[in-house]
C-alpha cells in the first residue's frame, strides 16, 4: 500500500474512534480506553510533524467538531422539549420577547417547583418519575458528555494550530447558543471555556477572518458569557482567565466597523445590566465607540 493510502486509512480509523466516543456512554468501562487512543493518535501525529499528518489531525479533528456540536445540540433539544411538557407553548412565547431566553429559565424554574410540590402528595410512581425529570436522566448526562468531547476536540485543534474550521461553525451554531442558555451549569461551563478559547484564538490570528464571522460569533455568545451561571460550585474560568477573554473580546470588537460595534455592544449593556454577573465589563470597549461616535458626528 502506498503512503498516501496509509494516511488515508489512519485517517479513516481515527473518525471511527471519535465517532465511536461520541456514541459510548461516558459511564462504560471503555469509554477512557477510546478517549485514550484518540488522545495517542493526535499526539504521536503532532509529535512526528509529517505535514500529511498534521492534515489528518486537523480534517478529522473539524469534522468531529462538526459532528459533536450538532449531537449536542439535537441533545439539549430534546432534553428541553421533555421538560417543558406542559410548559412548551409558554416557553416558546416567552422566548419570543426580548431576552426571552433570560427569562424563561426563572419561569421554567417556578414552574419545576410548583411541580414538585404538587407531585409530592401523589404516589411513590410519580415521585420516582419527578426525581428522573429534574434530577438529570439519560439527556442530561449524555448532553453533559458531548460538551466535555467538544472541550476536548478544542483543546486538540487548538494544539494543531486549526481553529479557523471551528470558529466558523461556532459563529453559526445559533440553535446551540439558544439552548445553552438554558443549560445545566456542567454543560455551560464547557460551552463557556470553548467559546472563550475561540475569542482568544479571534483576537491573535494571523490571517484575515471574515467581519461577519466575527460579528456572529460575538452576538451569538456574548449572552452566554453573561447569563451562565459562571460556576457557583466551582469557577468556569479563573481571574485570569476572565481578564484575559475581556481583553481578547476587546481586540476583536475593535477590528469591526462602528455599526458592526454599535450592535454588539448595545446588546451587551442590555444583558449585562439585568445579569447577576459582573463579567464580562466591556466598558472600555463602550466608551471608545462612543468616543469614535462623536468624533464622526462633529466631523
Amino acid at each position: 500500500m502506498s503512503e498516501t493510502g496509509n494516511h488515508d486509512h489512519l485517517g479513516t480509523k481515527f473518525d471511527v474512534i471519535l465517532t465511536i466516543m461520541n456514541e459510548i456512554p461516558a459511564t462504560s468501562r471503555k469509554y477512557q480506553f477510546t478517549l485514550a487512543m484518540a488522545d495517542r493518535i493526535v499526539d504521536e501525529n503532532v509529535r512526528d510533524g509529517r505535514a500529511e499528518l498534521l492534515h489528518i489531525n486537523r480534517r478529522v479533528l473539524s469534522s468531529a467538531f462538526a459532528r459533536a456540536t450538532g449531537l449536542l445540540y439535537r441533545t439539549l433539544q430534546r432534553q428541553e422539549a421533555a421538560g417543558d411538557d406542559g410548559f412548551a407553548w409558554p416557553s416558546r412565547i416567552i422566548k419570543a420577547l426580548p431576552l426571552g431566553s433570560y427569562l424563561v429559565s426563572y419561569v421554567k424554574g417556578f414552574s419545576h417547583c410548583v411541580s414538585t410540590f404538587v407531585n409530592s402528595i401523589g404516589t411513590s410512581q410519580s415521585a420516582k418519575r419527578q426525581q428522573l425529570a429534574i434530577g438529570g436522566g439519560e439527556e442530561e448526562i449524555r448532553a453533559e458528555k458531548l460538551a466535555q468531547e467538544l472541550l476536548w476536540i478544542m483543546d486538540k485543534l487548538r494544539l494543531c494550530g486549526a481553529v479557523d474550521e471551528a470558529l466558523m461553525q461556532w459563529s453559526f451554531a445559533s440553535g446551540l447558543a439558544s439552548f445553552s442558555l438554558t443549560s445545566n451549569p456542567r454543560v455551560q461551563g464547557s460551552i463557556v471555556k470553548i467559546s472563550a478559547i475561540l475569542v482568544e484564538e479571534l483576537s491573535r490570528v494571523d490571517y484575515e477572518v471574515p467581519r461577519q464571522v466575527k460579528f456572529r460569533l460575538l452576538g451569538l455568545w456574548l449572552p452566554l458569557f453573561c447569563f451562565a451561571g459562571n460556576g457557583l460550585v466551582f469557577p468556569f474560568l479563573t481571574g485570569y482567565e476572565k481578564a484575559e477573554t475581556e481583553r481578547a473580546l476587546d481586540r476583536v470588537i475593535s477590528t469591526l466597523p462602528a455599526t458592526d460595534q454599535e450592535v454588539i455592544l448595545t446588546n451587551w449593556l442590555q444583558d449585562f445590566t439585568i445579569s447577576a454577573s459582573d463579567w464580562p465589563n466591556l466598558q472600555v470597549s463602550y466608551d471608545r465607540w462612543c468616543h469614535s461616535t462623536r468624533k464622526l458626528a462633529a466631523a
